[in-house]
């Protein structure tokens, strides 16, 4: 799901406003909560460890902090800067 989330921050780069950028990114921090989810899902099945849960889900939140820090600047900022 990271994936995604790197491939709709680079389609995002082609957008014609910082407001319709910033709305890619919110997409982006959408597929991480889904990530967070999916990763919750497969420590319960029993599909990855613990550690590894704790490892990939410190991970997922510590890019959608960034990605959210990154959309609060680009609301910031006025469009062509």
């Amino acid at each position: 799901m990271l994936a995604f989330t790197h491939l709709t921050i680079a389609e995002g780069c082609g957008a014609a406003t910082n407001k319709e950028f910033a709305r890619f990114l919110d997409i982006a921090i959408k597929s991480a909560n889904e990530t967070e989810g999916h990763l919750l899902s497969a420590r319960d099945l029993g599909l990855i460890s613990h550690d590894e849960w704790e490892r990939f889900t410190g991970e997922t939140i510590e890019i959608r902090k960034m990605v959210y820090t990154y959309r609060k600047r680009v609301l910031e900022t006025p469009d062509n800067e």
